[in-house]
């Protein structure tokens, strides 16, 4: 492993920068390495979408880029690093808190921020509109169902005004038809927001859907597989999973996958 950080050329403004970046965990006083010298660039403005084997780090990789895990080795470099809030998460079980109405839930990144109460009011309250909400803004999200708690959570991450969004594993829990209208809408957010995009998924055809590049994470310590772009043009529906070029990129991620989960049974 790589234990000292290489030198790189300057980012982007508003990139996110990740070299050489590896975490290890200690179960029964062994190490565990999550992670193995994972680098990755998003530039601003871009959708990645993560996939890769089952415990191969993903999830730790994401709460590293948020600053809710410390990294052991590598380095890390997110833009607007001074704000409360260099980063938003939303998580696959939404993450909403449930003795809040929707309206605050909303608007809890802004109050957490330092957002006056007037200011991130009017925000999360536009916010509402554009996720189809507004009729909601008192109710708890015990009253709503999952697709709209989600529709909540999303909606909370745009709100904070950061230029990164976190997603892990977001619409993981729904049902297939809620699923796909989420999609549909997230991406309709995104287009109109263009913040910068990393989200973590376990579905081939919604990472092909959804990002600009699927990123193909080996098995753990998780390290990058392969970068694959996406050919697909702006704006898109679902009618490209019809087309054999849909077709031939999924199996070869799918291909990748596989060989890697072939590969841990042959050594386990």
């Amino acid at each position: 492993m790589n234990t000292h950080p290489a030198s790189q050329a300057p980012a982007p403004p508003g990139a996110v920068v990740a070299e050489d970046v590896s975490k290890v965990f200690f179960s029964g006083g062994d190490p565990v390495w999550a992670l193995e010298d994972f680098s990755l660039t998003l530039e601003p403005g871009s959708f990645t979408c993560i996939v890769g084997p089952s415990g191969c780090g993903k999830s730790t990789f994401l709460r590293i880029l948020g600053g809710l895990e410390e990294r052991t080795v590598g380095t890390v470099s997110m833009p607007d690093e001074g704000r409360k809030i260099p980063a938003a998460f939303v998580f696959q079980e939404h993450g909403v808190f449930p003795w809040m109405t929707v309206l605050d839930n909303i608007a809890f990144g802004l109050r957490m921020s330092g957002t006056g109460a007037a200011e991130r009011t009017r925000i999360a309250r536009d916010w509402l509109d554009r996720v189809r909400l507004t009729e909601f803004a008192d109710s708890y999200p015990h009253q709503l169902s999952g697709g709209m708690r989600q529709r909540v959570a999303i909606a909370r991450a745009f709100a904070t005004g950061s230029p990164v969004l976190l997603m892990d594993e977001p619409l993981g829990a729904l049902d297939a038809q809620t699923r796909m209208l989420m999609q549909e809408e997230l991406i309709s957010l995104w287009e109109s927001e263009r913040k910068t995009v990393l989200m973590v998924t376990h579905d081939i055809d919604e990472a092909i859907i959804l990002s600009d590049r699927v990123i193909v994470m080996s098995g753990r310590p998780g390290t990058l597989r392969e970068d694959i772009t996406v050919p697909f043009e702006r704006p898109r529906s679902f009618d490209i999973e019809r087309s054999p070029e849909f077709s031939a990129l999924r199996a070869r991620i799918w291909d990748l996958l596989r060989e890697d989960a072939r590969t841990a049974e042959e050594s386990a």
